[in-house]
């Protein structure tokens, strides 16, 4: 059996990553979490981190917008082609395993969503996109206090492009554990069932754990 993918979609500071982990404890079956980040934190630091700036790893694009604020783009040579290849087929071998999971992507441009339906095309998959407002986003980025890269948010805000999405939802108001809920709800019926029965050995209820941690 191979196991299916829930996406979650979105700019920095929208709450990808601590929805993520909010909706873990509300599936009795395993899903693993992955995301770009655990893919960027493989690179060397001198190439991911981008002081060599243009080239073939990644490097942000720092730019001041209209308003005086800073926006900033991360843009990717070849080396960096091959790294987001490469996470693409790394979570099909996942799902051909017979694992589940939470795909946390932040779109560096508007090839990323296209690449990943040609590659998981055939696998059962549901997609959200995470909204927010440039306020409630911009507010949430000053907050962080790991991976800030100020104008990050702003930078990344429209790269999802046309793609269908088979839940939108705004989180500028919303506590990660009420994100995580309405994703969980979201999910196709047949999915909701097998998440709903309680397992083997169980004793019954799942544990319904709802987590909130800062956006991130």
């Amino acid at each position: 059996m191979t196991g299916h993918l829930i996406a979650l979609v979105g700019t920095s500071s929208v709450g990808k990553t601590s929805a993520a982990a909010a909706l873990q404890p509300l599936l009795p079956e395993p899903h693993l979490v992955v995301g770009i980040d655990l893919f960027l934190n493989a690179f060397p630091h001198h190439w991911a981190g981008h002081p060599r700036g243009p080239g073939p790893g990644m490097w942000y694009d720092d730019r001041t917008d209209a308003d005086g604020r800073p926006v900033a783009r991360i843009h990717y040579g070849e080396a960096g082609v091959r790294l987001l290849a490469g996470m693409r087929l790394a979570v099909r071998a996942l799902l051909d395993a017979g694992n589940h999971v939470v795909l946390d992507e932040m779109p560096l441009d508007q090839t990323v969503l296209p690449g990943w339906r040609r590659d998981l095309a055939g696998y059962d998959q549901h997609w959200v996109r995470l909204t927010a407002s440039l306020p409630a986003l911009e507010e949430r980025e000053r907050g962080r206090r790991s991976g800030q890269h100020l104008g990050n948010a702003r930078g990344h805000l429209d790269v999802v492009g046309d793609e269908p999405f088979d839940l939108v939802l705004d989180t500028s108001e919303l506590a990660p554990a009420e994100v995580a809920e309405r994703v969980r709800a979201s999910l196709p019926a047949d999915w909701r069932r097998l998440e709903e029965a309680p397992r083997e050995g169980s004793g019954g209820d799942v544990e319904n754990v709802a987590g909130a941690p800062s956006p991130g």
